[in-house]
């Protein structure tokens, strides 16, 4: 694993925005290093970029295009960066009308954070869930647990589902597309469904579903 230090780099395409992320690192004493673009298609230079730069950790925006900053988007970069054991974190101002897709990716990016409320005294905590996933010891919240899924409606390309082990009152939208291949064709509105879920989370938008395999049947109404 590479080793952490106080190097924060900083990859956004909006200048004010960066600069801003710059200037609240400092205060907090980190060493902010904001990645200059544009990088067009170009993601590994951007990622040959971050690992000249050496940081101990990256926050990195998702949608990188208004500015030409980039085709590709912050979520794409973070992937990256953690399957290369560097740790990264997103953030966005898009939260709400990303959300779905977000939660797609939560398996993989451990820390997805909202602009608005991102807390940077918190940086170092960040970096520590992320460390601690890319080390295979992920914090309680992010630790995934086998668990009932309950199908409350299908539609074409997504279905409402319910996690019982978490809150039975509160629906999640979950893309068809992240079912497995037979559970996705044969799903029905009122089956039961295995699935990993982080059910330690005590916040909804960090709620992750993996590995949702296995419809399941005899299990008593849950609703």
């Amino acid at each position: 694993m590479l080793a952490l230090n106080e190097r924060v780099a900083v990859i956004d395409d909006e200048p004010d925005g960066r600069d801003t992320i710059v200037d609240l690192l400092g205060e907090q004493h980190f060493e902010p290093i904001p990645i200059i673009g544009p990088f067009g298609s170009d993601i590994d230079r951007l990622i040959a970029e971050v690992d000249k730069a050496d940081p101990g950790f990256v926050i990195c925006d998702h949608r990188l295009t208004a500015k030409q900053y980039a085709t590709f988007t912050g979520l794409q970069v973070v992937e990256r960066l953690i399957e290369k054991k560097r740790p990264a974190m997103l953030i966005t101002t898009f939260q709400e009308p990303d959300l779905i897709a977000l939660r797609a990716a939560r398996p993989r990016i451990p820390v997805i954070k909202g602009r608005d409320g991102f807390k940077y005294d918190e940086v170092s905590h960040f970096r520590e869930i992320v460390r601690r996933e890319i080390a295979e010891q992920p914090v309680p919240s992010r630790r995934p647990h086998r668990v009932i899924l309950r199908v409350a409606d299908v539609r074409a390309s997504e279905i409402d589902i319910v996690v019982p082990s978490w809150n039975r009152d509160h629906g999640f939208i979950l893309p068809k597309a992240q079912l497995a291949g037979a559970v996705r064709s044969a799903v029905r509105k009122g089956d039961y469904l295995l699935g990993d879920v982080n059910i330690g989370a005590t916040a909804e938008d960090e709620i992750y579903f993996d590995n949702v395999d296995e419809i399941v049947d005899g299990i008593q109404d849950l609703s």
